[in-house]
């Protein structure tokens, strides 16, 4: 056996610094954080307590149940300036069991840092001889991808409001 050249033994140490750098540098390279897409933004959605709209407090027409208008908010908040869709339902609690859909609304907007959506929803009475009833909202938002497909991303965040009680009288006329 003929002991080994100096080349081969350059090339030989070469290659085994060479790999021994790269199983000390994997587990670092792999340790750094993630980086984020800088092209879209970060929103959240905070889904506001109902509450008596303050220009129109309720109405009735003869031989017909009254109601109440109440101001379904709800406030998004982004890093930067961001197209957003939202999907909002309006709902009315009916005893302790069973909630009725009222309302719905979906939509655009642009988000300059933070924008509130208010929608008005006419609350009816339920005619259970009690003047409250309970309401609560659920909204959920997605952001729209910086992309030239301009195509939506996942949906990014949601919220449930608080129950709200609003007294809404009784009885017909």
């Amino acid at each position: 056996m003929t002991p080994p050249t100096p080349s081969r033994r350059s090339a030989r140490i070469a290659l085994v610094s060479t790999v021994s750098l790269g199983l000390l540098a994997g587990p670092i390279a792999m340790a750094t954080p993630a980086v984020a897409d800088s092209k879209s933004a970060d929103c959240t959605v905070k889904a506001l307590k109902p509450k008596v709209h303050d220009k129109d407090k309720g109405g009735y027409k003869k031989g017909e149940r009254k109601f109440v208008k109440v101001e379904f908010e709800f406030k998004i908040r982004c890093d930067k300036d961001a197209k957003v869709h939202f999907e909002q339902k309006m709902f009315q609690k009916d005893g302790k069991w069973k909630v009725d859909q009222i309302g719905k609304d979906h939509g655009n907007v642009w988000v300059h840092k933070h924008e509130s959506v208010v929608n008005i929803v006419k609350v009816y009475d339920k005619d259970r001889h009690d003047k409250y009833e309970k309401v609560f909202h659920y909204v959920k938002i997605r952001v729209e991808k910086k992309d030239r497909y301009g195509k939506w991303a996942k949906w990014s965040d949601f919220d449930k409001s608080p129950v709200a009680t609003i007294y809404v009288p009784n009885g017909r006329y």
